[in-house]
């Protein structure tokens, strides 16, 4: 598994639950390097759950873009209140059995 450094949340109503925006460069720490990648989105939930398989997740997209400030996620509004409304996340990336990763929002 590989995870970002600490990033800054931001939540909004004009991104939709399925959507996760984060600079290039954050990116790179979880070993992404293409411009999107569909995963598997836990959010609220527990490493224990996350690592089992047991939590519930969303199929969503994680786009690496460079109108995204460094150090800066960017998510839904709900989302950002299934964490708590947390300031500061740190995105875990864990392969799975499927072609699909599995990324874990972990509040820091």
């Amino acid at each position: 598994m590989k995870q970002t450094a600490e990033l800054s949340v931001l939540g909004d109503y004009s991104f939709d639950e399925k959507t996760i925006n984060i600079h290039p460069n954050d990116g790179y720490d979880i070993g992404l390097m293409t411009s999107s990648h569909v995963v598997k989105i836990y959010a609220g939930c527990t490493a224990q759950e996350f690592a089992d398989g047991t939590a519930s997740h969303i199929f969503g997209t994680l786009y690496l873009k460079n109108e995204c400030r460094m150090g800066t996620v960017e998510m839904s509004l709900k989302t950002a209140e299934k964490l708590g409304k947390v300031r500061k996340v740190r995105l875990v990336l864990a392969d799975a059995d499927d072609k699909y990763g599995k990324l874990l929002i972990q509040p820091s």
